[in-house]
């Protein structure tokens, strides 16, 4: 199969495609689908090469990039141990990462991650992909469910007219989640060994947000547990470059102030000064609440799992009375996690039905 372009090898590899913010903030695709798939009976290399060739088609078609299309297909773990040689999944099975979860942990053949500027594209892909027509992969995959959302300036409040949402916040609980350099890189995020060489591991998680609860809390307050006591609403607002986490005296400022920062106490989980995971994540009012689709991508899945354990700063309440495992912890307060679900994800070139067995 021939390309029309070069596409980087990295299903991952979106960033050089994003766009900025006056500021210089990267800008995320604006709009999001996870369609999570089941395989139907065994598929083969004509499958792998139909769903491949499905693929290629519509890059060719539209732009790599927040201004057309771009893709990333992961696999579950009972992909890999009921349907390809290994016979035994590269990526683990999710967890529950907190004492008060009790999520569905997933099992989910394929995830399929669609994003673009274009809202509408995202539905048209979709048809094609999984309605009538010559590119339809039915035959082998059935999508059990649809997740949608959106990341960008002004939309929460455009999608959730009444909340006290700020007309210039891209995310739910109002504050920037994209700075530079709070994301691992695409680079530091790829695998180097092993049967996903050259790709990278996903986590999809499902949250519900108390968005009310989250505004009845005045402005400076959410700024403190959103990063760390010592960054007002002033001093958000003006964040271009990675936050200041205070990670490093996290006992010392929960003592002084009695809260803790969801930066702050994320910020310990990183390796030489640098984050783990890189996010993905969109908010979404599927399902008619707000919430958020979290997607994250780590070379393995230890780095999320540390990541969201450290996330809860347990001993945070050993420093402070007012502090508890969710009250003034960050947002552990202001989340709820539905579900999880972990998938593998190939380089391009072994995207369609990876390591199939002959």
């Amino acid at each position: 199969m021939t390309r029309t372009k070069e596409l980087p090898d990295a299903q991952h590899a979106w960033e050089d495609t994003f766009h900025s913010d006056p500021e210089g903030r990267p800008l995320a695709p604006r709009f999001h689908r996870l369609l999570m798939l089941d395989v139907t009976g065994r598929p083969n290399r004509t499958d792998a090469d139909r769903l491949e060739q499905a693929l290629r088609t519509l890059e060719d078609h539209y732009p790599h990039g927040p201004n057309g299309l771009l893709t990333c297909l992961g696999w579950g773990p009972g992909w890999f141990e009921q349907h390809t040689a290994l016979r035994r999944s590269p990526v683990p099975r999710p967890l529950p990462m907190a004492r008060w979860e009790n999520p569905v942990l997933e099992e989910i053949d394929a995830c399929l991650h669609l994003a673009s500027d274009d809202e509408e594209l995202l539905a048209e892909v979709t048809e094609e992909l999984f309605g009538d027509g010559p590119l339809d992969q039915r035959e082998r995959l059935r999508v059990r469910e649809t997740r949608s959302g959106f990341v960008g300036r002004g939309l929460p409040a455009e999608r959730l007219p009444g909340a006290a949402i700020p007309e210039r916040a891209p995310l739910m609980l109002g504050f920037h989640s994209g700075l530079r350099g709070n994301q691992a890189t695409e680079e530091a995020i790829t695998i180097t060994s092993g049967p996903l060489t050259g790709g990278t591991t996903m986590h999809v998680s499902r949250l519900t947000l108390d968005v009310d609860s989250w505004y009845e809390q005045d402005a400076d307050r959410r700024s403190a547990q959103m990063f760390s006591p010592r960054i007002d609403t002033e001093a958000a607002e003006r964040l271009v470059d990675d936050a200041r986490s205070d990670a490093d005296c996290l006992p010392a400022l929960t003592a002084a102030h009695g809260v803790v920062g969801h930066a702050q106490a994320t910020g310990r989980a990183r390796l030489n000064g640098l984050p783990r995971i890189n996010r993905r994540d969109f908010a979404t009012l599927d399902g008619g609440s707000p919430g958020t689709h979290f997607v994250s991508l780590q070379r393995s899945m230890e780095d999320f799992n540390v990541t969201r354990a450290v996330m809860n700063a347990a001993d945070a309440p050993t420093h402070h009375t007012a502090v508890g495992s969710r009250r003034r912890n960050g947002i552990n307060a202001f989340i709820d996690v539905r579900s999880r679900a972990t998938f593998g994800v190939p380089p391009r070139q072994h995207r369609a039905y990876p390591h199939l067995a002959e």
